[in-house]
C-alpha cells in the first residue's frame, strides 16, 4: 500500500487543471491505488506526465513551455520512464518481474515513487 499521507495527497489532485484525457487517466490512477494494483500505478503515472505534456486541453495549451523544462524533478521522472519501458519491454530480467518473495514490497516502493514524481510535476505546473 502506498504511505496514507502520499495517498492523500493523490486523493487531494484535482484534475480541473487538466484536459479531459488526463483527468480520465488520473481518475484511473487513484482507482488502481485503492484497488491494490501498483504495476497499473507505474504505468499510468508515467503516461499522465506525457499526456499532460501534450494534450492541448490541459497544461500543455496553457503553460509557457519553459515551465515544462523546470517542471517536476528530471532524476524522478527519468525513473519513472525507465521503469515503465522496463514493465512494459521486455528485455531480459526485471527486478520485481522475476518472482521474487519480496516484489509486493518492492512494487508498492516503486507506485510511491511513481506517484511522488507525478505530483510533484503537476505541482510546478499547476500549483495542485
Amino acid at each position: 500500500m502506498l504511505d496514507p499521507g502520499l495517498e492523500s495527497r493523490l486523493s487531494a489532485c484535482d484534475a480541473a487543471e487538466l484536459g479531459p484525457h488526463a483527468a480520465a487517466l488520473l481518475a484511473e490512477l487513484k482507482r488502481a491505488v485503492r484497488a491494490g494494483m501498483p504495476l497499473s500505478a507505474v504505468l499510468l503515472a508515467a503516461t499522465l506526465v506525457d499526456v499532460v505534456a501534450h494534450e492541448e486541453a490541459g497544461p500543455a495549451g496553457l503553460v509557457d513551455g519553459i515551465d515544462f523544462a523546470y517542471a517536476g524533478n528530471k532524476a524522478a521522472l527519468g525513473w519513472l520512464r525507465g521503469r515503465r519501458n522496463e514493465l512494459l519491454h521486455h528485455e531480459g530480467p526485471t527486478d520485481g518481474l522475476m518472482g521474487e518473495s519480496v516484489a509486493a514490497d518492492w512494487h508498492w516502493r516503486d507506485a510511491g515513487k511513481a506517484v511522488v514524481a507525478l505530483l510533484d510535476y503537476l505541482e510546478d505546473l499547476n500549483g495542485y
